[in-house]
């Protein structure tokens, strides 16, 4: 244990720029019976990354080098930390086998990111209510009560986008950054609760306004 977070701080404090990738993997999170979490059957029963990764995280970022956070899970971690800490957060979810060169085009600017976050993520185990509770009170983006690290839907691309609604179906988008991107536009409806009701997959160039309807 000493020897590898050793070995990670003299690689940042010899670096320009740190990637730090950390996170969890499907038999931390997978189906009921997997093995390594029967006990909780397939559940995990918290938020926060492992003690491990907790202390290379921390140790990593006191170098104080240009900080990437990259996180790999299929669900909420407690980004806390790395949104107050790091220059940049990236949500990577499980890529499959070309994600390794879709996250480089994006770290390196070759592509603009363009997703939103289809869940919460929340700040710590207590956000969320006993998982044996089945009422909807305090739960998911429509329920929430609290401030979440990072909301759902929420989702930054290179540029500068604006949106200028301009009735209920009907959205001005603007790119007012020096970057082409993709970017995707959310509808909701108030039911009285928030709620996503539609989107749309957009790609608009540097300087330009696009219409967007939902009909």
């Amino acid at each position: 244990k000493e020897k590898p977070l050793r070995e990670a701080i003299i690689a940042a404090k010899y670096a320009d720029v740190v990637v730090l990738c950390m996170g969890i993997n499907p038999s931390c999170e997978g189906e009921e019976s997997d093995a390594e979490n029967s006990a909780n059957n397939g559940d995990r029963d918290t938020i926060q990354f492992p003690e491990t990764q907790k202390e290379l995280m921390e140790a990593v970022v006191a170098v104080g080098k240009p900080t990437i956070f990259v996180n790999v899970s299929g669900s909420c971690m407690n980004l806390d930390f790395a949104k107050n800490n790091c220059n940049a957060v990236i949500q990577c979810f499980y890529p499959g086998a070309e994600g390794g060169k879709a996250l480089a085009n994006i770290i390196y600017g070759k592509t603009s990111p363009s997703g939103r976050l289809p869940v919460t993520f929340y700040k710590d185990d207590s956000d969320l209510p006993p998982f044996e509770e089945y009422s909807m009170k305090n739960r998911t983006y429509k329920f929430f009560e609290g401030t979440p690290v990072f909301a759902f839907g929420e989702g930054l691309t290179y540029s500068d986008i604006t949106e200028n609604w301009i009735d209920e179906n009907t959205v001005e988008i603007k790119n007012n950054g020096k970057f082409d991107t993709a970017y995707s536009v959310l509808k909701y409806e108030y039911i009285p609760h928030k709620s996503l009701c539609d989107f749309k997959k957009i790609f608009i160039k540097s300087g330009e306004s696009l219409k967007v309807s939902f009909l």
